[in-house]
């Protein structure tokens, strides 16, 4: 797979480095836009491995790629890398530990990594990948170098996908659910998903699709679903009359009392809140001036 246009300058940045790299480096963007991807190039430059390789597929004595378990990385895994860090590099005469989605790190696995942060072992680097970095400690943070992922053009990210084998119209619809960020949609692909807009489309027609609505989306975290279904109101809030503006914007602010309700409370009945908001849904089309579009 070709390196996206957008990840081609903050690999360069770090290419730049050469005998500069810093010990510690903050790979940071909005989330989805691959920030991963350029910890990957960086453990492959160092461990001079082929660059078109996976970094964490590799079993090399010299790096480490860890990522989040159920939903956490916890302070045991922490801990081996940190001992990792301090054994003698056996191959590729230094080391390279990279944690993926960083921020989410619970507060005694970040705690543990700050020494190794402020002093690390000879011959020693640490990557931290992440699409959320207010959700890493400020101590975190500060000891580590910046490298910033920024977003692609959508123009770019359904040439991107498309290039990648993904169907067009699936691109596109993905796009609208996703913000484009082209990495996360080709996770929900590589996970069968299927986009949320026919069910939203049969539900907005009808209140008795909002049992579908549910079904449909048994097996996705509820926050992701109502993310997901938050982005294709402000997709076509902007494309509506502007009398009707506040009638979706009043819906966006339901969509959003309930992901803030998921969050709080892992045991929400997501059947019985997707099928509330449904009927919502289907009543504010029926107050609107227009037809739900057959497709987005």
């Amino acid at each position: 797979m070709n390196t996206p246009p957008w990840l081609e300058e903050p690999i360069a940045t770090v290419a730049g480095l050469g005998d500069r790299l810093p010990h510690a480096l903050l790979i940071q963007g909005p989330g989805g836009w691959g920030e991963e991807r350029v910890a990957n190039a960086i453990a492959l430059d160092l461990m001079r491995l082929a660059p078109e390789a996976t970094a964490r597929e590799i079993a090399h004595p010299d790096l480490r790629w860890i990522a989040p378990e159920g939903g956490t990385i916890r302070i045991d895994p922490v801990r081996r890398l940190i001992d990792f860090l301090m054994q003698t590099p056996q191959v590729a005469g230094r080391k390279i530990a990279v944690i993926e989605a960083a921020d989410r790190m619970n507060v005694f696995a970040a705690n543990a990594l700050l020494k190794s942060l402020e002093e690390p072992p000879a011959e020693s680097f640490i990557a931290l990948a992440t699409g959320a970095p207010g959700r890493l400690p400020v101590t975190v943070r500060s000891r580590c170098q910046r490298i910033v992922v920024r977003p692609g053009t959508p123009a770019d990210v359904l040439t991107w996908l498309v290039e990648s084998g993904v169907e067009g119209s699936l691109a596109q619809a993905f796009m609208i659910e996703y913000g484009s960020a082209p990495y996360a949609i080709l996770a929900a692909l590589e996970a069968g998903q299927e986009p949320l807009w026919p069910v939203l489309a049969k539900a907005a027609r009808s209140s008795a699709g909002a049992a579908d609505v549910a079904e449909a989306n048994r097996d996705e975290p509820l926050v992701d679903v109502v993310e997901r279904w938050l982005r294709v109101v402000h997709w076509l809030v902007r494309q509506w009359p502007p009398a009707s503006t506040g009638l979706g914007l009043d819906f966006a602010d339901e969509l959003l009392k309930v992901r803030q309700a998921a969050l709080l409370n892992t045991g929400l009945n997501r059947s019985m809140q997707l099928q509330r908001l449904a009927l919502l849904w289907a009543q504010l089309w029926r107050r609107l001036p227009i037809e739900p579009p057959r497709s987005t």
